[in-house]
């Protein structure tokens, strides 16, 4: 917090983080104009723009240009539970939209086939969404899966994990790898940010319940708009 001057603007940064990770103030919520609210709070509008600087650069929240400032769409995910995407928006109220940006068959690509234990010729389907929530970019995800697993007249949309459910199944464990790195030119414009911007960058292998792979994938989520949660219990 070294853009704050006091302890006032730091005791400020800390109460609205507080209240918007616990959802008292709620995604895609307006604060008032900046005046009316540096007297709701008792506090300057120098102190309350630094504020809002700072919970900006965290990720907390937004400015539209002639809209005003917003609660961010930051979404904490759970480590523990095995949902997808739309199953996280779905549960916290929000209305989650994919955006088809590839959708392929083709035979299981021979990196994939020596990773997975996937046979050679087995027939995938190669599917490149970015993930929103109302307008805001969330990530990008590119997931590879046997084509028997979801059908072959699946046409990408809608939640995929409730369509292997349809047809006998989504995952039932998950490995899975994250990392912070720079986002690649090609994935930083489809989310929105500068190329060499840190991103979480996620792969996960998806397996059924009788050990055979469902699932392939990478992703790429904004570091300012995801970030993982984890419970630990002796």
């Amino acid at each position: 917090m070294d853009n704050l001057t006091g302890p006032l603007g730091i005791r400020l940064v800390m109460a609205m983080t507080s209240a918007i990770e616990d959802r008292t103030l709620g995604a895609g919520r307006p604060l008032p104009p900046e005046r009316e609210f540096a007297h709701e709070l008792g506090v300057s509008r120098s102190t309350l723009r630094q504020s809002l600087e700072q919970l900006a650069k965290d990720g907390y929240v937004a400015t539209r240009p002639g809209a005003g400032t917003f609660i961010a769409n930051r979404i904490f995910k759970p480590i523990t539970r095995l949902t997808g995407f739309t199953d996280d928006m779905l549960s916290r109220g929000l209305k989650p939209t994919s955006r088809i940006l590839e959708l392929k068959v083709m035979p299981v690509p021979p990196d994939i086939s020596f990773r997975t234990g996937l046979p050679f010729g087995t027939q995938m389907m190669m599917l490149t969404r970015l993930r929103q929530v109302d307008d805001d970019v969330m990530g990008l995800d590119r997931s590879i899966f046997p084509l028997q697993a979801v059908g072959a007249d699946y046409d990408g949309t809608g939640s995929l994990y409730a369509r292997m459910d349809a047809m006998g199944g989504r995952p039932r464990r998950i490995m899975q790898s994250l990392k912070a790195t720079e986002v690649p030119a090609d994935i930083a414009e489809h989310l929105g940010v500068k190329p060499g911007a840190a991103v979480l960058a996620i792969h996960r292998i998806g397996y059924g319940a009788a050990g055979n792979v469902l699932e392939d994938a990478m992703s790429w989520y904004r570091g300012d708009r995801y970030e993982y949660i984890a419970e630990i219990t002796e």
